[in-house]
């Protein structure tokens, strides 16, 4: 007998309901749960079919389709998908028909509350595609800092990075972080270390664009007018010493406005630079210019404050020694020497 047959020959039932009719009226996420159930499978066991077939599928994303959060995207993912109709011995395209009405209900959070940054940058949306970022969007950021080490080379070693968010409804229990460096990282990532009041939960990663992402799972939910402060650590990849991807520049996009954000460089005193600047631009500028020069402390630290700033990108540039001068305040091409943290 063929799978086929089999398909249509049984009719189960969840919860007292036809499960042809839960395919037929959706939505996706109701129809996926659904039929999961009807088989009896685990999404341990479904994870373990497709890798047989070649597709490496994570337990939290196959959690995340079921429950609503996400929906599948990405060509990697909708294959995947149509294996699991097989798996769960489903007419082919039975799940895949839901996605186009599924997709307007499941992705308003997405679009309303953490848009893009840029639009140009499709790998930023790919990242983000499997990780429900609709929590975020009930946090205020109320003070950020960035303290960034620069090494003897003169490159990025690390980055601590300290946040105070306020829950805007009850049981708000995380937050979202994008990370981004030298443009293109090679096959290491950059490593996020020392954290406190948080733990890593979903972490996504694009080694070929340097890129990670993923959530901050804080130690409890909040309530609505809570704070929560949690702090971490982020290593540049042993290969970022690699002169190719020099970087000399260091920002923070952010999606809403924040009340305090200090960005604080600190200079190897064999490393100090020629000259450091301020630049800031909308989410939609791709090289935005200096706004103004900073002086270097006598600790070879320098900082700066931006006060109620955003939605857009705000940082610090810095010459070299060896940088020519050109007479003027040039503009900052962020986009191909980078290190960037996306709120």
């Amino acid at each position: 007998m063929s799978a086929q047959s089999v398909t249509v020959s049984v009719r189960p039932e969840v919860n007292g309901e036809d499960l042809a009719e839960i395919l037929r009226a959706g939505p996706f996420a109701r129809a996926f749960r659904a039929a999961i159930a009807a088989r009896g499978l685990g999404l341990e066991r479904i994870q373990d079919r497709l890798h047989q077939h070649g597709i490496k599928l994570s337990i939290a994303t196959l959690s995340y389709w079921q429950s609503g959060h996400r929906h599948p995207e990405r060509a990697e993912s909708l294959r995947a998908l149509k294996l699991i109709e097989g798996i769960l011995e489903l007419p082919a395209g039975s799940l895949s028909s839901l996605l186009r009405s599924s997709t307007r209900r499941d992705s308003r959070p997405m679009s309303d509350g953490i848009p893009y940054p840029w639009p140009e940058r499709p790998e930023f949306a790919e990242l983000l595609s499997d990780i429900p970022t609709t929590p975020d969007t009930a946090l205020r950021r109320l003070h950020q800092r960035d303290r960034v080490t620069i090494g003897p080379d003169g490159l990025i070693r690390s980055t601590i990075c300290s946040q105070v968010m306020r829950a805007e409804r009850d049981g708000v229990d995380r937050s979202l972080f994008l990370f981004g460096c030298q443009g293109h990282a090679g096959n290491d990532l950059p490593l996020v270390t020392n954290l406190r009041n948080c733990e890593l939960g979903h972490v996504s990663s694009n080694p070929g664009h340097g890129l990670i992402g993923g959530e901050f799972v804080f130690e409890r939910p909040l309530r609505k007018g809570e704070t929560v402060r949690i702090e971490y650590q982020v290593d540049n990849p042993p290969e970022a010493a690699d002169a190719q991807h020099r970087t000399e520049s260091f920002s923070r996009c952010f999606m809403q406005a924040v009340p305090v954000y200090l960005v604080e460089l600190c200079f190897d005193e064999r490393a100090l630079p020629r000259r450091c600047q301020q630049f800031k631009g909308r989410l939609s500028e791709k090289s935005p210019r200096i706004t103004r020069n900073l002086e270097l402390g006598i600790a070879n630290t320098v900082w700066s404050v931006g006060r109620n700033f955003g939605p857009g990108y705000f940082g610090i540039h810095w010459d070299s020694e060896s940088a020519v001068d050109d007479g003027e305040d040039s503009v900052v091409d962020w986009s191909s020497h980078w290190s960037c943290n996306v709120v």
